[in-house]
């Protein structure tokens, strides 16, 4: 399957004065310590993205991706971060349209959305970012975290991408005015299956714009096929918070996927 972003890095950046401070982070990965003064922690890592054109293009905002891990990296360790099939596409392919963020989410603790959106607000501070573009994915503990902050903070994300997550069926009424693709695996012991189905007929009948995909062979290892998957990237960039900076991508269809 294609997995060319070419072209899409203009169409994708909004053309900005660059109102945040850009403090000129090199392309690439870079490990950060974000200071907190929170009940639950005093700091947080998270493990950061650029994209080799963000430095050698003109003053534009750029989408991001706020990714969270499963239970298996919290810590206090940030090399846990470092094996994550979506920092491996993103450095496989030269145009990848988005800076990446990874928090990693401190031991004994399961994902906190206001301390996610401190490591989000703190990016954005830093680098020319899209506000109209910015995408949520997780797997496993993330993905429930997923659901759980996007259902915090809605209108913040553009477009989010649950995986394998258990379901949060209370704030799904807070989340059908986002765009949602869920995934799963139908052979997952760990988070059945039947999670991300009650999550999205939930949304579905809400009227909720909300797709699922289920892999017949795969158990709950199925983000490392998602997140290797240009189709659901091409989907994230079809998704704005403005109509205005909309890309036109009905082209690309993932409607293959999806399990209707």
């Amino acid at each position: 399957m294609g997995r060319q972003f070419s072209g899409l890095i203009l169409a994708a950046a909004v053309a900005a004065s660059a109102s945040a401070a850009d403090q000129g982070l090199p392309a690439g990965r870079s490990m950060h310590r974000l200071p907190l003064h929170d009940p639950l922690v005093d700091h947080v890592n998270y493990l950061l993205f650029v994209p080799p054109a963000y430095a050698q293009g003109s003053a534009t905002d750029w989408p991001l991706i706020l990714f969270l891990h499963g239970s298996e990296q919290r810590g206090d360790d940030p090399s846990l971060l470092d094996d994550m099939a979506l920092l491996a596409f993103a450095e496989e392919e030269k145009d990848f349209p988005f800076v990446a963020v990874v928090p990693q989410c401190p031991r004994n603790t399961h994902w906190t959305p206001r301390i996610v959106m401190k490591v989000l607000d703190s990016v954005e501070s830093m680098l020319r970012i899209d506000r109209d573009r910015v995408y949520l994915t997780g797997f496993s503990m993330g993905g429930y975290g997923t659901w759980q902050t996007a259902a915090a903070f809605p209108g913040t994300f553009a477009a989010i991408a649950p995986v394998c997550g258990m379901s949060d069926l209370p704030d799904a009424p807070r989340l059908t005015g986002i765009p949602i693709w869920a995934f799963h695996g139908a052979q997952d012991v760990n988070v059945p299956v039947t999670e991300s189905r009650r999550m999205i007929d939930t949304l579905r009948k809400s009227g909720a714009d909300a797709r699922l995909t289920v892999y017949p062979d795969l158990a709950h290892d199925c983000w490392t096929m998602t997140y290797r998957d240009s189709r659901l990237y091409l989907w994230f960039l079809d998704h704005s918070l403005s109509e205005g900076s909309r890309i036109a991508a009905s082209s690309l269809s993932s409607d293959a996927l999806l399990d209707r």
